[in-house]
């Protein structure tokens, strides 16, 4: 098992699951809820402790449920779930982070004595509990609606517009420009459709209906890079010619129903090639620009509302140098700059519903709560940057990087602070020891300071 730990292990066992780590210890006089996903997104948690204590009426802890193996972890009350992981270190005797897709991590939790036997045990004690999830997955049915409520969008419609062939097809309808492209019903459609762009000399982006992040999906420069890439001969594509552009700005928002959409930040995003690796923030864009972003989120929003979502969700855009944007995707979830938006909120916006209550009353009431205030996002005394590190191909953790502070922490610092502050940290680091397979997060590191 996991070599020095920070956190004590826990007296429940589960030993028929492949967990790697567990600090879990329930205390009768609180009440809890579960969160799952990975734990770059912890720090979204304590926001929603003030709202469920007062459901509850008493002190409310959080239980994480994660995919992460860690040399170390910060947070107690967490669990570490992978399968993939612990084969592995059954089967070599060493420690690896093997990144699961958020479904198959879904499914990993759903099907674990570990959680059915938690919901077990806190359900003797409470009436009802939600498991927080970073994205909601329809592999997820732990969910009853009534004892045990997903604080988050509906796994449905949520699956239904993360598909890359569907956004597109609304960013038409709604009048959204967007690069010109064809939604292709098989490989050979696609290469037919990417064909007519290759014979002006244009690059061509190309990704299967479900993408994330610069996965499954490519820039092209003939039909030959596309036989490579995609092997699956019968699935939907979406093939668009590439546009010569300047900025990625990408956008986080609640939709609460058919109507009400709030917009709490823009910010750019850090590309290389088609793969996201971070953002900063405030967004260099001017303000009209910015503004017809958000108006354009707003119809996506609106959108999606009609047809059954609510919660956070976000929406990828580019702008070239003539200042004409153009729609690229909807992240029907939290997105990378969720956690960074929301601290930010928290100190531009003293007293405001942070992100997590917003997502919460509009999840659980259909609407918005009164008197919520847009935040600029192109003048802010208040910056910060993202890179997340990743490997493409597998490494080995050598050295400590000592976390002297959370990022909840230099957010503040930085607010509270006089001059020209900053701070940079690393989130989230494997630390010494650990494996980190190809294609996943070796840390995060964030930079927040002053303008």
């Amino acid at each position: 098992m996991l070599q020095k730990i920070y956190n004590k292990a826990s007296a429940l066992s589960f030993p028929q699951d492949p967990i790697l780590f567990n600090s879990i210890e329930l205390d009768p006089d609180r009440a809890y809820f579960i969160y799952v996903g990975e734990i770059k997104a912890y720090g979204l948690n304590p926001f929603l402790i003030p709202v469920l204590e007062q459901i509850y009426g008493r002190p409310v802890g959080c239980i994480a449920i994660v995919p992460d193996v860690l040399a170390s972890y910060p947070y107690s009350n967490l669990a570490v779930l992978n399968n993939e992981s612990y084969r592995y270190h059954c089967s070599t005797g060493l420690l690896a982070n093997c990144r699961p897709s958020p479904g198959t991590f879904a499914d990993e939790v759903s099907t674990s004595f570990l959680a059915q036997e938690l919901l077990e045990s806190i359900l003797r004690e409470q009436d009802s509990i939600y498991i927080h999830m970073f994205a909601s997955r329809p592999e997820m049915n732990l969910i009853d609606g009534e004892t045990v409520k997903l604080l988050g969008p509906d796994p449905t419609p949520a699956h239904h517009f993360n598909n890359k062939i569907i956004q597109y097809q609304m960013a038409c309808q709604l009048g959204i420009p967007v690069p010109e492209g064809f939604c292709c019903d098989c490989l050979e459609e696609a290469l037919e459709s990417a064909q007519s762009f290759f014979q002006s000399g244009e690059e061509v982006f190309v990704s299967e209906a479900y993408s994330a992040a610069g996965s499954n999906s490519a820039f092209v420069t003939n039909c030959e890079e596309i036989q490579k890439r995609f092997v699956e001969m019968e699935q939907p594509y979406l093939v668009t010619r590439r546009v010569p552009h300047s900025h990625d700005p990408t956008v986080l928002a609640v939709v609460a129903n058919g109507e009400d959409v709030y917009v709490a930040s823009v910010a750019d995003q850090k590309m290389e090639e088609n793969r996201f690796r971070g953002s900063t923030f405030p967004t260099v864009l001017k303000k009209d620009v910015v503004e017809g972003i958000k108006e354009h989120t707003r119809l996506v929003g609106r959108y999606m509302g009609a047809q059954g979502y609510r919660g956070i969700f976000g929406c990828d855009y580019i702008v070239d140098d003539y200042g004409q944007i153009y729609f690229v995707e909807v992240n029907a979830r939290k997105q990378g700059t969720t956690l960074e938006s929301t601290l930010t909120m928290l100190h531009r916006l003293p007293g405001h519903p942070s992100l997590p209550e917003i997502e919460f009353c509009a999840i659980t009431r259909g609407k918005l709560p009164q008197g919520l205030i847009e935040m600029d996002s192109t003048e802010s005394d208040l910056c910060w940057g993202t890179y997340n590190v990743k490997c493409q191909e597998d490494v080995l953790a050598l050295s400590d990087i000592p976390r002297l502070q959370t990022e909840t922490q230099i957010f503040q610092s930085v607010s509270e602070g006089t001059g020209d502050q900053s701070f940079a940290i690393v989130e989230d680091y494997v630390g010494p020891g650990i494996y980190q397979r190809a294609g996943g997060f070796v840390g995060r590191c964030i930079a927040v300071g002053k303008t």
